[in-house]
């Protein structure tokens, strides 16, 4: 579907949504990608069904199609979600890295 989402597991819960997870093994923190409609929801979650409501910006992002700007400027809505995807994976390796830090002590 998106390169750069292959790593997980993909799954349809409707019609109008796919939902990608990506939780490395051994690890808590991982990423959820909603995609719905024409919009996606990228998240930094620490267990694949826990839901999150209104997180802060840290942890969830909206993406949303590119403006007539943006796509003069040549951004696709894959570079937009691929942006948000390698943000939120930066913030799960920090949560994975401070979870096993927090063990050690």
């Amino acid at each position: 579907m998106f390169k750069g989402l292959q790593k997980g597991k993909w799954s349809r819960p409707t019609d109008k949504s796919a939902v990608y997870i990506e939780i490395a093994p051994g690890e808590k923190w991982g990423i959820r990608v909603t995609l719905i409609d024409d919009y996606a929801k990228v998240e930094a979650i620490d267990s694949p069904n826990k839901a999150t409501y209104k997180a802060p910006d840290r942890y969830c992002t909206v993406i949303k199609p590119p403006t007539l700007w943006e796509k003069l400027r040549g951004i696709t809505f894959e570079d937009k979600l691929m942006a948000a995807v390698d943000e939120k994976r930066r913030v799960a390796a920090e949560e994975n890295s401070r979870s096993r830090s927090s063990l050690l002590d």
